[in-house]
């Protein structure tokens, strides 16, 4: 049984949403909402929801104000929202999950399933909205975190701390300067529309680099990096990846 409580200011976005969770999830699920942030801090201790379906831009409070003043929760959430690149930027680099309004069939029932498989591997989520939080607070998206969820647990990371990614079928391994690689249940074009504004590039179908650990490219095609390491460059890929270390910064 999932318990869904869905919070949102919009009479018609609660009754739109509560009606595609009733028609296109499957199972057992009980369904509740909020008019108001306000009303969702008396629901919650009572309803007890698994899944918090957040609208985020409301009146008076809006829903990291409500995720803040909770404190102390054990349900998932997901956030719904109309376009906000900042916010929605925030979101996914502390792996959360959100949908654009008006939401589409097919994402809401992809981020429910997530919800259902998080379930029985709980991640920490207060970690994950806390650093959320945080991120938001920055003046600028440059100082974001970006949360990796792991089987391990959750580590958060400057993106100038990561080397590189490489891609491993529905998997994404994380290389750092001073630490073993970590293993991330999501694949690596997820986090190259995350890092690419970061300096990161693809030079491969399978790996993202970080432009600042690059040492130089040879003529064989190969990157080389300040660890020691080197990638395959793929040959569609070379002449942009040339271009983009001729506008590297100078260490």
């Amino acid at each position: 049984m999932i318990r869904i409580l869905i919070v949102d200011d919009e009479p018609s976005a609660r009754n739109i949403l509560q009606m595609l969770i009733e028609k296109y999830i499957a199972g057992n699920k009980e369904i509740k909402t909020c008019a108001s942030p306000e009303e969702a801090l008396e629901t919650i201790p009572v309803f007890k929801p698994t899944l918090l379906m957040l609208d985020i831009e409301m009146p008076h409070m809006n829903g990291f104000d409500l995720l803040n003043r909770i404190g102390h929760w054990d349900f998932d959430v997901i956030f719904t929202t109309a376009y906000d690149k900042y916010a929605i930027k925030a979101i996914r680099f502390s792996a959360l999950d959100y949908l654009l309004k008006p939401v589409d069939i097919v994402d809401l029932q992809n981020a429910v399933n997530r919800h259902i498989v998080k379930k029985e591997y709980p991640p920490q989520q207060e970690k994950l909205v806390t650093n959320l939080i945080n991120n938001l607070q920055q003046k600028d998206a440059s100082s974001f975190k970006l949360a990796l969820s792991t089987m391990e647990g959750v580590f958060f990371f400057e993106p100038a701390a990561i080397i590189r990614c490489e891609g491993e079928n529905n998997y994404t391994r994380f290389f750092f300067p001073d630490r073993r690689p970590l293993l991330v249940s999501k694949t690596i074009k997820e986090y190259e529309e995350i890092l690419g504004e970061y300096g990161f590039l693809r030079a491969h179908k399978s790996h993202l680099v970080n432009k600042t650990f690059v040492r130089h490219l040879d003529k064989e095609g190969l990157l080389w990096l300040t660890d020691g390491s080197n990638i395959v460059v793929s040959r569609r890929k070379k002449e942009e990846v040339m271009k983009e270390l001729m506008n590297k910064p100078k260490s």
